[in-house]
This record gives structure tokens, sequence and C-alpha cells, in this order.
């Protein structure tokens, strides 16, 4: 029982006391927003995806206990929601918004959840403090989910799944 205990509250501990920095994270996002917003070369936008790769690795953590502000939140089906959060400037951390897309990462938050009856509280523009992990991709470190490189770079939007949310007063 004690055994357990400990495992606990050193979960707990790992997970916040290894969460990305926001800011750290931030930076890196604007850095290549900024470079990007200048070119629509796709071999430099490429390489510029790659770079922000490299320093996004550098963080050594997929955690994150963030405050942001809800950019989209809505039921898909009838037994999910997905929810979109801004986290800095034109970008997102967010669930799949369609089952067909969440097949494999089970990103959306399922209505028999905790997770759930805390959302319902919520609507677009309201700030929330969020936890979770973000999910893995070869292609960017953390899985983003635009269709091009141009908004991979300008306004990414990072697959995550979610483990609470909170009302910030």
């Amino acid at each position: 029982m004690i055994r357990l205990f400990v495992l606990i509250i050193l979960f707990c501990y790992s997970t916040v006391a290894f969460a990305i920095d926001k800011e750290k994270f931030c930076k890196i996002i604007k850095k290549y927003q900024d470079k990007s917003f200048q070119t629509s070369n796709g071999l430099k936008l490429q390489q510029l995806r790659r770079k922000r790769k490299k320093d996004l690795s550098s963080l050594k953590s997929k955690a994150f206990e963030w405050k942001g502000k809800i950019a989209a939140i809505d039921s898909v089906g009838s037994e999910y929601a997905y929810v979109s959060v801004r986290i800095c400037e034109d970008t997102y951390v967010k669930t799949w918004n369609n089952e067909f897309s969440d097949m494999t990462s089970k990103t959306l938050i399922h209505i028999d959840s905790k997770m759930f009856d805390q959302l319902i509280e919520f609507s677009e523009g309201d700030e929330v403090k969020c936890s979770g992990k973000f999910s893995s991709s070869k292609d960017d470190y953390f899985m983003e989910t635009s269709m091009t490189e141009k908004g991979s770079l300008l306004e990414p939007e990072f697959l995550v799944k979610f483990s609470s949310f909170e009302e910030v007063n």
C-alpha cells in the first residue's frame, strides 16, 4: 500500500516537475513563425520545420500544464467532445475533431469521463488551465495537424491527450 502511494506521488510530481516551460515552447514557435512568414519557398519552409523539430526536441518532456483560451469546443458524434486551446500567439493544443482521425490517437474526450464534466462548464474564449501530454511525431517531434508546411509553421495545431481542465480565476 505504501509503495502504491509513493508511486502515485512520484507520478504526480514528475508530471508537474518535468512539464515543458510554456515560455520556452512559445519562444521556439514564435521564432519559426517569424521566419516562415518571410518566405513562400517550399524548400525553406521544409528546412524551417526540421529546425523547429530539433529545437522542440530540446525541451525533453512531452507533459504540459499551461493556461490558455478555449478556441473551439464542441461535441463529436453522440459520445465525445473535442477542444482546441490557444496557448500562445496563433498556436494551439487540441484533440482531433472527428472520430475517424482519432481512431489510433484516442485524444477525444468521452462523455463518461471526468474531463467531459469539466469541459461542460466552458465556452469558446474562456481562460483555462489545462494539462496533458503531446503526441509524438517523426515530422515535428510533437504531432502537428496542419495540412500544409506553411500552416504548420504559421499557425501550428499540436495534437495532445488532455488530462485535466480547470477554471482560471
